[in-house]
């Protein structure tokens, strides 16, 4: 069995290294605190007092827009195709980084894993946390691993067992690679066939 641990995982995806400043604009939605001012600039932009438009989102105004990794975002559809493929490829990024050098495995292995993370809002759903799976067996392919990631070569895709920490530093994700010795797998033709037919190059391959 390999265990790979991956401290402080990415939780979050920089869309943008600064925000634009949003403002209040004629036939919009005005403040109650805002509803003396009466003046707009020729774009349509709320003027306060001192002439100058007013900013509807100060405290975030300049500062680094991020999207914070959750599978059912990407699930439900409703996120742009081009923000989808960026959070994706920033954290299949991030997976590749934090492999080790590890030889080729014998396949087929299981793949086991589990999430240490704080309660926070006490409501998230574990399985949301998908993306992470497939960002990280994408990687063991691209690192040449194991050749492929599908059924041929992993026989038990991971699932988180959750562990809670009282710190956000403490997170950690750890997965492990676990040969395949159910006989149902091994002895089954078509993986022996399979197998059989490579064995070439499975010959190098050793945990």
């Amino acid at each position: 069995m390999i265990e790979i641990v991956i401290d402080e995982y990415i939780t979050h995806v920089e869309l943008s290294k600064s925000r634009k400043a949003k403002y209040y604009k004629k036939n919009g939605k005005i403040p109650k605190k805002y509803s003396k001012y009466k003046q707009y600039d020729i774009k349509g932009r709320l003027l306060g007092a001192d002439g100058e438009p007013i900013i509807a989102n100060p405290a975030s105004v300049n500062t680094p827009r991020l999207l914070k990794i959750n599978g059912q975002s990407l699930y439900s559809g409703n996120m742009n195709p081009m923000v989808r493929s960026k959070v994706v490829n920033v954290i299949k990024s991030f997976m590749t980084d934090c492999l080790p050098d590890i030889e080729p495995l014998a396949v087929p292995i299981r793949v086991e894993s589990d999430l240490y993370a704080p309660l926070q809002g006490k409501n998230w759903d574990l399985d949301n946390q998908w993306i992470y799976h497939k960002c990280f067996l994408d990687a063991v392919v691209a690192k040449g691993i194991i050749p492929d990631d599908n059924i041929m070569f992993v026989t038990q895709a991971p699932a988180f067992r959750f562990f809670p920490v009282d710190h956000k530093e403490d997170r950690k994700i750890v997965y492990r690679l676990i040969p395949e010795d159910r006989k149902e797998i091994l002895n089954h033709g078509a993986y022996k066939a399979f197998h059989e037919s490579d064995s070439s190059s499975n010959e190098s391959l050793t945990f």
